[in-house]
Parts: structure tokens; sequence; C-alpha cells
């Protein structure tokens, strides 16, 4: 799926996606994205949006299933 990232910055298509903790910020969650390009070294990941609670990044993936399943062509994290 096509995701757009929360600061817009980054625009790619994923493979999976999962809520992790945000270390060393004010925000305690994040949904990171991997992409369908993998390395020697494993899969590459990418931070697609934070949030300020772990509980919120559920609900945004959530929300991306969701978009998921109706066949959206793009998602844009809120």
């Amino acid at each position: 799926m096509w995701v757009r990232s929360q600061d817009e910055k980054k625009l790619g298509k994923y493979i999976g996606f999962s809520v992790t903790s945000n270390w060393g910020s004010k925000k305690k969650g994040a949904i990171v994205g991997t992409t369908v390009e993998s390395s020697f070294l494993g899969s590459n990941t990418e931070v697609l949006g934070v949030y300020d609670t772990q509980e919120a990044a559920l609900e945004e993936l959530t929300k991306l299933q969701s978009a998921l399943l109706n066949g959206e062509k793009v998602y844009e994290m809120t």
C-alpha cells in the first residue's frame, strides 16, 4: 500500500506496519512501515508517524487497516 508520512516528506510503498515505542521523545508511540526493498541486513523500515501515546498510534494503525480493506490507493498519516 502507498502511504504518505505524517510529516508529508515520504511517499512510499510498504508491505507491513507496526506500532513501536518512540524512545527519547515526548511522543511515546510511532508507526513504522516496512518497505518492499530489502537488503542483506534485513528489511528496511521507516517511521511514518509519531503520536502522543501508543494507544493513539494503535488508533491510527486501525484507520490504516480500514483504508487497506477499502482498497484505497494512498493513505495519508494523520
